[in-house]
């Protein structure tokens, strides 16, 4: 039977120590403050459109945030909305904030849905809406370079209808 070296033992506890303490450093992160800062409409089609979005990130942490991806979920008036995904490499000063542009896309049967079901709302309200509410779910993915983490983020808001207008 061979016998095992206390330098090997040691290396491999030593390796399973460090990628412990590696994964605890990201687990500890606060999750980041992420605002909807703009939505505008980017390309209309049969059946989708995008929407080019600015989310604000807010790292309220003391070290670097690397944001190596991020997912959303748009909800206007709590109905689903759009959904995107932005894979570009980001950071984010500690206790600062940055703007992270996402290519959102919503379904076209969803939106005119919605725009009938607002158009309803306003036709019983005796006017036109100004204001939407909307709420702003996702995760932020974060990475030290070895070991990655998610961290999840919500917000909500009201949107100007009379602010919206087409990317440029």
């Amino acid at each position: 039977m061979k016998r095992i070296m206390p330098a090997t033992i040691f290396g491999i506890l030593f390796a399973v120590f460090m990628l412990s303490g590696c994964a605890g450093v990201l687990s500890n992160y606060e999750s980041p403050q992420v605002t909807l800062a703009d939505l505008r409409v980017q390309e209309i089609k049969p059946l989708e459109t995008s929407f080019l979005i600015q989310l604000r990130v807010a790292n309220p942490n003391d070290s670097s945030l690397e944001i190596t991806g991020l997912s959303c979920d748009l909800e206007l008036d709590n109905t689903h909305f759009a959904s995107g995904l932005q894979g570009e490499r980001r950071s984010v000063a500690p206790y600062s904030s940055a703007l992270v542009p996402v290519e959102v896309h919503a379904s076209m049967l969803n939106m005119v849905s919605s725009v009938l079901q607002w158009l309803q709302a306003a036709h019983q309200q005796g006017g036109g809406k100004e204001a939407i509410t909307y709420g702003l779910t996702g995760h932020v993915r974060i990475s030290n370079g070895t070991v990655s983490h998610k961290l999840p983020f919500e917000s909500t808001g009201e949107l100007n209808l009379q602010q919206l207008h087409p990317a440029r």
